[in-house]
């Protein structure tokens, strides 16, 4: 059978009828729609057995159809060349009759001199070099921030400093295993913590080994993390709307809340040392 060349005839022509023809073809190989819980569960593993193959390239082909459609008529050709390069593999799985041998796939790292040359232009100049404003080089940089927000709302939320048991830090993992078992603070429906628990796990294995993973990925971590640390609807109590940047946690009783923060890591760390922050990242109620 003739191979086709779907994918490149996009790739050295980029415009918005294009990439309609993209998502077109994409939607075709990504087969009946899957959930987006059971799609962000696995675009977020780390790792995973050879039988989940076809189930894991389904759900990366459908994952980039959402991103793409996210980005709607508002994208760069760069962006969609990353797209389609990043997709190689998982279209070689799923359409054997597709040519894409014409993609040259990244080793997707950069040396360190390159790493360092970010810290160098982001503090003295408050930006990088132009030739490198580009996926390959921005989206690692997006894992740091979304790593470093997650963190400080979830210390934020705590109160907590520092916690540590036998001159160990307690890590961001175990205090998300707290937060999520907390019974006296309310958090917002749109909250969810196992999502957030394969956000975190995904963005330390990525900044650990310094690998810029797939743009739509980054999209639906972002999505997930948007509704505890970005909420857009305002908090309904006592009859009045209330605006604030924590309105996805809502807290009555402060100190309530602080003992049970201290039980539960006390439960777990029997010789833990909380240093308490002086102030919390969290919606109260206002005598």
């Amino acid at each position: 059978m003739k191979q086709t060349e779907i994918l490149k005839n996009i790739y050295n022509k980029i415009d918005k009828e294009n990439v309609d023809h993209l998502i077109f073809y994409l939607n075709q190989l990504g087969g009946k729609s899957l959930k987006y819980n059971c799609k962000r569960n696995n675009i977020l593993k780390v790792k995973w057995f050879d039988k989940e193959a076809q189930l894991i390239a389904r759900c990366h082909i459908q994952s980039a159809i959402d991103y793409l459609i996210h980005l709607g008529s508002d994208f760069t050709e760069k962006q969609i060349k990353i797209v389609i390069a990043d997709l190689k593999n998982f279209v070689q799985l799923l359409d054997k009759n597709e040519k894409v041998d014409f993609i040259i796939m990244s080793t997707n790292t950069l040396p360190s001199a390159i790493h360092f040359s970010f810290a160098k232009n982001l503090f003295y100049k408050h930006q990088i070099r132009e030739q490198n404003q580009n996926n390959y080089s921005i989206d690692l940089l997006t894992l740091y921030s979304l790593r470093l927000s997650l963190e400080n709302r979830i210390r934020g939320l705590l109160g907590i400093d520092y916690a540590t048991s036998k001159g160990k830090n307690t890590g961001l993992s175990s205090l998300i295993k707290i937060v999520k078992t907390l019974e006296s603070v309310e958090y917002s429906k749109e909250i969810n913590w196992d999502e957030i628990e394969w956000v975190n796990n995904w963005l330390n294995h990525h900044m650990h080994r310094h690998i810029r993973p797939f743009p739509w990925i980054i999209h639906q971590a972002i999505e997930i993390l948007k509704p505890l640390l970005d909420p857009q609807e305002p908090i309904l109590k006592n009859g009045r709307e209330i605006y604030s940047f924590y309105s996805s946690t809502y807290l009555e009783n402060e100190m309530e809340f602080e003992k049970e923060i201290n039980s539960k890591l006390r439960t777990k760390y029997p010789n833990v040392e909380i240093n308490w922050k002086s102030q919390r990242e969290i919606c109260k109620l206002k005598k």
